[in-house]
This record gives C-alpha cells, structure tokens and sequence, in this order.
C-alpha cells in the first residue's frame, strides 16, 4: 500500500472555514470571466459537510437477512451559514442582479417615509432621517409623487389619518403641475382634500403629524455607489462555481493546527434562502446551501470533493527569495 498517511495521526476539526467561489466560465455581461474568484466569506459561523448515500440489499434465506448491499446515489451537501451579508453574497444566493447608481445610465429609485409635526406658522418642516438625523428635502417629479398622510392631532379639525395627497410638491400659491421644485422649511406644502374634490386644498394645521412618502431617483454618483439595488427576477438562479474551503486541524500527538481545505469543482448555489428580520432573539444569519456535483479531474477520473492537508512548509519553496514585484496600475505579474 503505498501511502504516506500514518494510520494512528488523529486530528481534531473545531474551527469554521473560510470559503472562496470561483467562476468556471466567462460572463462578460457581469464583467466575470473563468478564473475569477467571485465570493469570499471569512465570517463564517458554520460551514457543514454533509455526505449521504442511498443503497439496497438482497436478502433471503430464514429470517429474510440482507446478504449482499449496494450502494449508489452519493450526495454532498455543503451548508455555509454567515454572521454578515454583502450586497454581493445576498445577490449570490438569490442569483439576482446587480444595479449600481455610479453610472450614468443606471438609476435606483428609493422609497422614504417620515414624520413631521407641522408647525405654529402651518407649514411642513423638512423631514429628518430617522438614522442618521440628517435633514432630508424631498424632491417630486413626474411619474415620483411626494404623498402627505395627516395623521392629525393638532389644534385643526382634520380628521386622523384621512388619505391626502399632493401629486407634485405645491408652494404657497398652489400646485404647479410637472413641477420639479425641492420642498425646504420655507414652503407651505397644502394637502388635496379627497372628499371636497381634487382641486380642493385645505392646510394642515399647527401641530398635526404629518407622514410624508416620497421617491429619489438616484443616479452618477460621483464617488462611491449612493445605492445599490439587487432585482430578484423569476427565470434567474444561482450559477456554479468551483468552491475552496480552507480551515486547519489540530493533531493529538503535537497539539499543533495543520492546514486542511476542502475542494470542490462543480457546486450549484441552491435556490433555498431565507432571511429573517426579527426584534428579539440572535441576529440574523445568512445562509447558503451547495450541492456538488460530479466532475472530472485532470486524469480523467470521476470526483466530487478533495480533502486535502498539507504542511505549509512542504509547500513553500525554500532558498527563493521572490516576492510578487511591484504591482501598479495595468501591470500584469
């Protein structure tokens, strides 16, 4: 039996894996071609192996014992479950795409909601983000409405929660149509009166709580993305990917941490994912779901997965002293 492998080396596994996807073909339409590593998780809370089988006998004889067995259908299942998400693992998961508002012809429409309390002189101050506190000034343009709610409870008799709405952000001298005006703590925004008719404007009154809803249309940023939306369509699905695991293990005899992987060469990204939001308990966790696949190695012969240990010094060639060079801007080394 040739073998360097010392049958009595026991070895202990505890720690989770970092994992890295890689892409096995091109897709220039997303800018990714063979080769490129597409994900990589280091916050790993969990990363299962779960290898199953299914198998039948033939039995016979008194007692109807089973006599021979075979086994067929062997299945690996990787299970990756995530402290932290990305935009990228999230879009990776549910096999969406992505849109950025850095570019020109990419635009994200973002939804708002905040409340105000209009004040003593009746006019609807500029709303505040409820996260960072910031200021915000709504903006209306066609086919994006700034939609008012008066909640009430002011010195006014507007009824509570009465449904108003203002199809374009009107000023002091009523609604201008098609207007593209930004709303500021100087304007007196008016309310539509939905039972007197739509030309119908009654003011809100000082101290009613006001819900305001409004759109941005983000697009070219200047510096980073300023939002990033992922579109989950029906007839898109997680790809396939060759999937490297690396972690190490602990041996009995020295007590020291050994470097181990787990290699995959064909993994299909399963479709299954859920997310939770919830007020109590733990935080959320992402989790993905892998199904490997038969390939082909470079000998021919059939494989689903590699375990592999290695000793970092027998992998490291000794007496060179290169590094990777100088890498700058378009340089290739």
């Amino acid at each position: 039996m040739a073998s360097n492998v010392n049958i009595f080396d026991k070895y202990g596994i505890k720690e989770v894996a970092n994992v890295y996807f890689e892409a096995l073909e091109d897709d220039a339409a997303a800018g990714v071609y063979a080769g490129d590593i597409v994900l990589f998780l280091d916050t790993l809370k969990v990363s299962t192996i779960e290898t199953t089988a299914e198998n039948t006998a033939a039995q016979g004889g008194w007692g109807n014992p089973k006599l021979v067995q075979w086994d067929y259908g062997k299945e690996i299942n990787i299970t990756l479950e995530d402290a932290l998400m990305s935009l990228e693992s999230l879009r990776f998961m549910l096999g969406g795409a992505i849109k950025k508002s850095s570019t020109a012809d990419e635009k994200v429409i973002v939804r708002h909601t905040e409340e105000v309390v209009v004040d003593s002189s009746g006019k609807v101050p500029a709303p505040k983000d409820h996260l960072t506190g910031k200021t915000l000034y709504p903006k209306a343009t066609q086919g994006h409405p700034i939609r008012l709610i008066n909640l009430g409870g002011g010195t006014g008799s507007t009824t509570a929660g009465a449904r108003t709405q203002i199809t374009y952000e009107s000023e002091v001298g009523g609604m201008t149509a098609n207007s593209d005006k930004t709303m500021t703590a100087s304007n007196t925004i008016k309310f539509m009166n939905p039972a007197a008719g739509v030309d119908a404007l009654t003011a809100p009154t000082a101290g009613d709580h006001i819900r305001i809803f409004w759109e941005d249309v983000v697009t070219n940023a200047t510096t980073d993305e300023s939002a990033v939306e992922v579109t989950i369509s029906p007839d898109t699905f997680p790809g396939t990917y060759r999937v490297v695991g690396d972690t190490f293990m602990r041996s009995e005899k020295t007590g020291k941490d050994e470097p181990f992987q787990f290699i995959i060469n064909k993994a299909k990204v399963q479709s299954n994912v859920t997310i939770t939001l919830q007020a109590e308990g733990d935080p959320s966790t992402f989790e993905m779901t892998l199904n490997v696949l038969r390939s082909t190695n470079d000998e021919g012969q059939n494989e689903m997965m590699k375990l592999v240990r290695y000793n970092l010094e027998a992998t490291t060639a000794s007496g060179s002293e290169d590094d990777l060079g100088s890498l700058t801007a378009g340089s290739a080394q």
